[in-house]
């Protein structure tokens, strides 16, 4: 291939290389594109619904716009989930469902306590005789369709309390008002008794131990109800009902609702199951993988204390794990994997890009230069060439001229400094061309120098038979000579 087909090659080759390069690169940092999810937190009026909003609030800043609405609780909000109604839920942990159901899990969340409130009368009975006391008085389970109801329902048969709707000793009025009837009723039309499942502190615990005087009591039996675990294997619980292997014990810290008189005066031993945000499976693995980026990296996680980590992703999952959860607990393992691993091809595959794009780049100026440099070379060794032929044309002719020979001479020898000068500037480049091009100049100087020697004998014999001096007869043929001769000859 032709020189100057090879220099269009790499500088066609570079160029496309460098186009690749930054193609590629503002492909891979280009803004992601909005996600729009629509999520429930249960009631309105509970904390759960606050902290969905704050999510939201941390998840719009990321792309992603959440629009939140409220449900009855969490098993309202799962059953509306698996139809489709929602994208995302927050949800209480520890609710059986469907082994087909469409609910995939994202992650667990903090533990949030189950508080038992009961009215200043019965505190002190409770306390002495446990929680079977509660035997034919009202109690609050939360509104049908909440976590909390299944949850409390739960906690009073293992305390041998059913609710018929009777007065019997082992039975209860069940009560099912919901946040908002409980916050706007009067004392003489609330319970005996409260229960609610909430993130600390709960806003309902707070309202009723502040305004109307409601004791928190202890549930102490948390360890003994998830024992009863193993005595439900091989059965198939009922949709709703509690997984008793997602409830653990946990505590309420001293002075959570009030300093004095002390709420609770201690800390308070109870149950609690995991907050968990899950969604339905349609929902792509990319943006929950987003979502979890956004609830990993924001405000939102230091809103408990001690704050969520994403460690929480490796509990064992109580619905199915959902495909993005994976891929994000997967860039989170030690071991550089998933994102660390595409982000690093990216990464190399645009570095190498952009460097074989500069390479060649670079590799044609190079070459463009050393063209350039040797294309001037070539000019001087043209010239030397041409003084050459001048020289052999006026060996052949029938008579030296003198008067060429020495502006060839001369000529050759500004030739040669000029060329010496530029290559030691810079300006002229090749090792091989420059000592190649002095043998060159060597050559034509001693041809040029024989020839001159050889017309010097001519005019010593001239000068001898004409009684002149060599002087004089070689002044007058480099003069008339020189007058006949064209410079360029």
């Amino acid at each position: 291939m032709p020189r100057n087909q090879k220099d269009l090659a790499l500088l066609l080759i570079a160029m496309g290389l460098l186009v690749a390069g930054v193609t590629f690169w503002f492909r891979s940092s280009k803004p992601k594109p909005p996600i729009t999810l629509r999520m429930t937190a249960g009631d309105g009026s509970g904390l759960r619904h606050r902290l969905a909003s704050e999510f939201a609030l941390e998840a719009s800043k990321s792309g992603i716009q959440i629009d939140i609405q409220p449900t009855e609780g969490s098993e309202a909000a799962l059953e509306k989930l698996a139809n489709g109604e929602f994208d995302i839920a927050l949800v209480q942990g520890g609710l059986t469902s469907n082994p087909d159901s469409p609910i995939r899990q994202i992650s667990a969340l903090h533990i949030e306590p189950l508080h038992l409130l009961v009215n200043s009368e019965l505190q002190h009975t409770i306390s002495e005789n446990g929680i079977s006391s509660l035997a034919g008085r009202r109690i609050n389970l939360g509104a049908i369709g909440s976590g909390t109801h299944s949850l409390a329902t739960a906690v009073l048969q293992f305390a041998g309390l059913k609710a018929d709707g009777g007065k019997g000793s082992a039975s209860y009025l069940p009560n099912s008002l919901n946040y908002a009837e409980l916050l706007k009723a009067d004392f003489v039309d609330l319970p005996d008794a409260v229960f609610t499942v909430s993130t600390l502190p709960s806003p309902i615990a707070d309202f009723l131990t502040d305004k109307h005087d409601f004791r928190l009591v202890a549930i102490p039996f948390g360890e003994a109800l998830s024992l009863e675990a193993f005595s439900e294997l091989g059965t198939s619980p009922a949709v709703g009902s509690v997984d008793k292997r997602h409830v653990y014990s946990t505590t309420i810290p001293a002075y959570t609702y009030r300093v004095e008189p002390a709420s609770p005066l201690e800390p308070l031993s109870t149950i609690g199951t995991r907050l968990l945000l899950v969604a339905n499976k349609r929902v792509s693995g990319d943006h929950v993988k987003r979502l979890l980026e956004s609830l990993y990296s924001s405000n939102f996680i230091q809103v408990e204390r001690p704050g969520i980590e994403a460690a929480l992703l490796n509990l064992p999952s109580e619905f199915p794990l959902h495909s993005g959860a994976e891929l994000y607990r997967q860039r989170n393992n030690p071991i550089i994997a998933g994102d660390a691993i595409d982000y690093l091809e990216k990464v190399l595959a645009i570095a190498a890009t952009v460097a074989g794009g500069t390479f060649f780049l670079v590799q044609w100026y190079m070459r463009s230069s050393r063209r350039r440099r040797e294309a001037s070379f070539a000019s001087y060794m043209e010239r030397v060439i041409q003084i050459e032929n001048e020289s052999m044309q006026n060996e052949l002719a029938a008579q030296l001229d003198l008067a060429t020979l020495i502006r060839l001479q001369r000529e050759l020898a500004v030739l040669k400094s000029d060329a010496v000068s530029k290559f030691a500037a810079g300006k002229l480049e090749g090792e091989g061309l420059i000592h190649g091009f002095l043998a060159l100049v060597n050559d034509a100087r001693n041809q040029l120098t024989r020839l001159i020697l050889h017309q010097r004998e001519n005019i010593e014999q001239l000068a001898a038979t004409q009684n002149h001096t060599v002087d004089e007869v070689w002044l007058e043929q480099a003069q008339s000579t020189s007058t006949n001769s064209s410079p360029n000859a």
